[in-house]
């Protein structure tokens, strides 16, 4: 076979354009293997050297087990399964950094406050019982129902099992009755002062209702963007109590 004297000369060179390309494409072809992807980047983009400067106001109240909830009931669940399981550790995640957690009780005809710094100390004024022993008492209720309004009690309903509600159930509602309640000049105060507990109780948006105790429960709003549900105030005054 004869070959040209002329290709003979160009095989050499194309030989070594094809090598080169071929170099050059492994080249700029990226760690994990990706080709349509520009050279000296990986599918992993690095941190950035400094993480943004978080909000201050947020820091202070967000924890990770609080849930992004509009209607109070994601933290309600919490608070139902902290109480439940005696799990204090979730309790006190549920109670705002600033404000506290503040328990009202009657005792006589004289309202007690109560400021809790730690959950697993505080005592009931009945019997010196644990705040968890609320889980005796605490209705069983598949969800909460929502309402403009929380029914009042009427102590001529009053039942063992109703405190005195026309309906029977687990309530949310707007805390608008709560924070009107002007209970501080006749209140004793005990881990707090009047000032501070009236702060708190101005801070309370939602309240859940249970009406075979009469039992509420109010919860604010905390600060910074996408705040989360905080449990402010328990109250644990009976409606119709003698």
């Amino acid at each position: 076979m004869f070959l040209n004297p002329d290709l003979m000369r160009i095989r050499p060179i194309l030989s070594t354009a094809a090598l080169a390309f071929l170099l050059a494409a492994c080249e700029t072809k990226n760690p994990n293997g990706m080709p349509d992807q520009p050279p000296g980047q990986s599918s992993v983009q690095a941190l950035p050297a400094t993480a943004p400067k978080p909000d201050s106001a947020a820091a202070r109240t967000e924890n990770a087990v609080m849930p992004a909830d509009t209607s109070v009931a994601g933290a309600w669940l919490l608070l139902e399964g902290a109480l439940r399981g005696h799990d204090a550790e979730v309790l006190n995640q549920l109670i705002d950094p600033e404000f506290g957690l503040w328990i009202l009780e009657q005792t006589g005809a004289i309202p007690l406050v109560t400021r809790v710094a730690k959950v697993g100390a505080f005592r009931r004024a009945t019997q010196n019982l644990p705040l968890f022993s609320l889980d005796k008492q605490l209705m069983t209720c598949p969800q909460l129902r929502v309402m403009h309004h929380l029914p009042e009690a009427d102590c001529g309903l009053q039942t063992k099992q109703n405190a005195g509600f026309a309906q029977s159930g687990c309530f949310a509602g707007p805390a608008t009755a709560f924070r009107r309640l002007d209970l501080w000049p006749s209140a004793t105060v005990k881990g707090g002062t009047a000032a501070q507990g009236k702060a708190a109780q101005g801070r309370t948006v939602r309240t859940v209702l249970q009406t075979r105790t009469g039992f509420r429960f109010h919860f604010a709003k905390s600060a910074g963007a996408g705040g989360r549900w905080r449990l402010i105030f328990i109250d644990l005054r009976e409606p119709c109590m003698a």
